[in-house]
């Protein structure tokens, strides 16, 4: 188990353990003193996972909001539809949501948190490796609008991020493959020694992976929590894969690790770096 402290604007906790539903409601006693508590999932995530999350939060009256759970979802139109829903079950502005799922989920709840009654709660329960490892950490949030992803947000720092590995027992190898991607993207930018951990370990991914990928997410967005220098480093193959995964409709992780072979061969071209590089 491993338990650090994130100390931005909000600060909180982030707990990576295995069987989550042993410890989810006194972690979250922890932290949210109030009875009711909002879990925003999708279908699939739903269908494998909700009922053993609702059953372990023993302490609290729990309500779901269920969507789909695609790139098309991080939309205007399901914003809407999800702030509609929290209403008219009687949501109000110190209640807790829940954002259960992969980084589309955690995207959506975080800009919903931020901007409905002018700020809710919300504590992150990513299920995707990609959003173990990268997305559910930082307070970006947001959804896409009129061709350019993430482009409408907000900066909202969760209260708590609580991290399973055992989810990713039933991801598709697609998915982990995807998650894969920000986890080379961590070892280029900061680290060689765990650059050669993921080429030996392969897609086996465990709590000391992950671990060491949150350790530097979570220094560079210590230094720098709203992306105006140290942190901007972590968009590597970025610029170009936002745009390969709008035109291509692919994984954001596949299109960045493209991305990340266009910066390369652009700087390679620049001089700027040796043409041996992505030899690796």
């Amino acid at each position: 188990m491993y338990r650090f402290k994130m100390p931005l604007s909000t600060p909180y906790d982030i707990v990576v353990c295995e069987k989550i539903n042993t410890y989810i409601n006194d972690e979250i006693k922890r932290v949210y003193k109030n009875k009711k508590i909002y879990i925003i999932t999708d279908v699939r995530v739903g269908t494998l996972y909700l009922n053993m999350i609702e059953e372990s939060l023993k302490d609290f009256e729990v309500k779901s909001i269920q969507i789909e759970g695609y790139e098309s979802s991080k939309s205007l139109e399901t914003y809407a539809y999800l702030c509609e829903k929290l209403i008219e079950l009687g949501a109000t502005r110190d209640e807790l949501l829940i954002a259960l799922g992969g980084g589309v989920i955690g995207d959506l709840v975080g800009f919903v948190s931020a901007t409905l009654y002018r700020g809710m709660p919300f504590v992150q329960i990513p299920t995707s490796l990609l959003a173990q490892v990268d997305s559910s950490i930082g307070g970006k949030t947001g959804v896409d609008f009129l061709n350019h992803k993430n482009i409408l947000g907000a900066f909202k720092q969760p209260i708590l991020v609580l991290i399973d590995p055992l989810f990713l027992n039933t991801l598709p190898v697609r998915e982990l493959k995807n998650g894969y991607a920000e986890m080379i993207k961590h070892a280029l930018i900061y680290s060689a020694d765990l650059f050669f951990m993921l080429k030996k370990n392969g897609l086996k991914v465990n709590e000391d992976i992950i671990y060491e990928n949150l350790k530097i997410k979570a220094q560079h967005v210590i230094g720098d929590e709203f992306d105006k220098g140290k942190r901007m480093k972590l968009n590597f193959g970025h610029t170009f894969g936002h745009i390969i995964e709008l035109q291509n409709n692919c994984l954001h992780g596949e299109a960045v690790i493209d991305g990340m072979l266009c910066a390369i061969n652009y700087s390679i071209s620049l001089g700027l770096t040796t043409a041996d590089t992505k030899d690796y």
